[in-house]
């Protein structure tokens, strides 16, 4: 009798131990998975923080205070902006589509051009000198193409050797309606004189390269360079 109950004594205590150890099996799963837990809510939180720390400096170099409202543009940046807008509804200038309220032609409508009968002259030859204006506006207006207008300049080395401003020429008037694109022509005959001393009579000139500008109306053409001979 006795003997029965220390075995069956003996098998509880067999099974307790081993429902003891299922417990403590247990108990140790459940204190992991809540440390797990505990710290994967303290990593989101700090990566929360650290996120919503980014957000707010980022915030703050651009300009925006903490409530988040859009920053107010600085007075430069504003007449910066201004500017652009000024720059932009400015419309660009455009040149004039008709001549002046007389009729005439505008300085910018007027191209000047000089040029010789020849490239170079020999002994004996008087030059020829050519004056040759073109209409270069988009309507017809009226130049004075009359030698009051005009001048024949000759130099050698930047030094003046004739001009028909300088010399007692006739004045005269002369008003021609320019088509747009039209060009017309002047012609003057140098008899190789210096018009400081006299401006009909020829001269002993040196020989070499020598420029020729014209002028129409106070519009200038660009040098044109010829050669003369001895003589």
């Amino acid at each position: 009798m006795s003997s029965q109950r220390r075995r069956q004594s003996a098998e509880v205590y067999r099974r307790r131990r081993i429902l003891v150890g299922v417990l403590a099996v247990l108990l140790l799963a459940l204190a992991g998975w809540l440390t797990s837990l505990a710290l994967g809510w303290g990593q989101g939180a700090e990566e929360s923080d650290t996120s919503e720390t980014a957000e707010s400096d980022a915030g703050e170099a651009a300009g925006e205070d903490p409530a988040g409202s859009d920053p107010e543009p600085s007075d430069e940046q504003g007449s910066g902006a201004e500017d652009a807008a000024d720059g932009q509804d400015a419309p660009a200038e455009q040149p004039p589509a008709e001549p002046a309220e007389d009729g005439s032609c505008r300085t910018g409508d007027l191209e000047v051009r000089a040029s010789t009968g020849s490239e170079s002259y020999g002994p004996g030859f008087a030059p020829m000198l050519v004056m040759e204006v073109e209409n270069t506006a988009d309507y017809a207006c009226q130049a004075d193409l009359g030698t009051a207008e005009q001048e024949f300049l000759v130099e050698r080395a930047g030094a003046t050797v004739f001009s028909t401003a300088e010399c007692s020429v006739s004045r005269e008037s002369l008003p021609v309606q320019l088509e747009p694109g039209q060009v017309e022509q002047a012609h003057f005959t140098w008899p190789r004189s210096d018009s400081a001393q006299d401006c009909a009579e020829p001269t002993s000139l040196d020989p070499g390269n020598y420029e020729l500008t014209v002028s129409l109306s106070g519009v200038r053409s660009e040098p044109h360079e010829f050669n003369m001979y001895a003589g």
